[in-house]
């Protein structure tokens, strides 16, 4: 999804996972996997491809996410993308002061007398 999202080639993809911490983290990787070859993804696209395989592993995803009570059927359909523009303004503003205390903590880090600890 990353790739297709970010829209990258598989080789940058495969590079994006060696290089990048966001990447890593949302693969479920240790920071010091090495990664994989950009042929990887081809192959897994050409797998997923043969028969039925992707309405199966869509079907078993929908399956465990209604288990779960993520999906539940039968509800109202929302036409418009007000309430998910003001989550994403709310997350967004939320993530501005979230970096803004911490370049303020570095900086005080940075210029703190020696000994004291912030």
């Amino acid at each position: 999804m990353l790739q297709y999202v970010l829209n990258l080639s598989d080789r940058q993809a495969a590079e994006a996972v060696r290089c990048r911490i966001d990447f890593k983290y949302a693969l479920g990787l240790e920071l010091e996997d090495p990664g994989f070859h950009h042929s990887v993804l081809s192959d897994f696209r050409d797998r997923l491809a043969e028969g039925d395989r992707a309405d199966r592993l869509l079907g078993l995803a929908l399956t465990r996410i209604r288990r779960d009570g993520l999906l539940k059927g039968g509800g109202t359909q929302r036409t418009d993308s007000t309430h998910i523009l003001s989550a994403a303004r709310e997350l967004t503003r939320l993530e501005l002061v979230t970096e803004a205390v911490r370049a303020v903590l570095e900086a005080m880090a940075h210029h703190a007398p020696p000994g004291v600890t912030i």
